[in-house]
């Protein structure tokens, strides 16, 4: 097994997944439970609401509740890609790869609505501000897409050549 430090896209996606496990918790699935959810977490969405101005959470679009509902249903896989990461397992990556078309694809709609959409309530440098905030959760997610893939062909090509002998 390769030490993490030694498979620097590996950190990347391990530092990704933990940030987005405790984003996915704390402030993106809020609406779902914010019935039942803790004081603290309602003081810490209404902070996020009133700070950044997210139309998606001040708004909540019906295809953006779609969109935290699928969230949802990824906090336990990103917890077993973030094990599978940290032991070097190689069957994490068609998973990874799923997971990271998903998110990439329903990300881009987000950065696609924060920059084309009509939010006159948004100033320019909130507008930045949360474009900034949603990029690197399309971005990383792109990478590992594209990566995952090339990591599969070589497993696949390793096995062929395997078989082969």
């Amino acid at each position: 097994m390769a030490s993490l430090f030694s498979r620097p896209l590996d950190l990347v996606y391990v530092i990704y997944f933990i940030s987005h496990i405790i984003a996915s918790v704390l402030i993106d699935t809020y609406p779902l439970y914010k019935s039942f959810a803790p004081n603290v977490l309602t003081s810490l969405n209404q902070w996020y609401i009133e700070n950044f101005n997210d139309p998606f959470f001040v708004k909540s679009p019906t295809w953006f509740i779609s969109c935290l509902y699928m969230e949802a249903l990824l906090i336990p896989l990103m917890i077993y890609l973030t094990i599978g990461l940290l032991k070097d397992g190689s069957s994490v990556r068609l998973p990874m790869l799923i997971y990271s078309a998903h998110v990439s694809t329903t990300t881009f709609e987000c950065l696609s609505e924060l920059f084309f959409g009509d939010h006159e309530e948004l100033l320019k440098n909130q507008r930045n501000l949360l474009l900034s905030f949603y990029f690197p959760y399309f971005m990383i997610p792109f990478i590992c897409l594209i990566d995952s893939f090339f990591i599969i062909r070589t497993i696949e090509s390793v096995a062929l050549q395997k078989k082969n002998k």
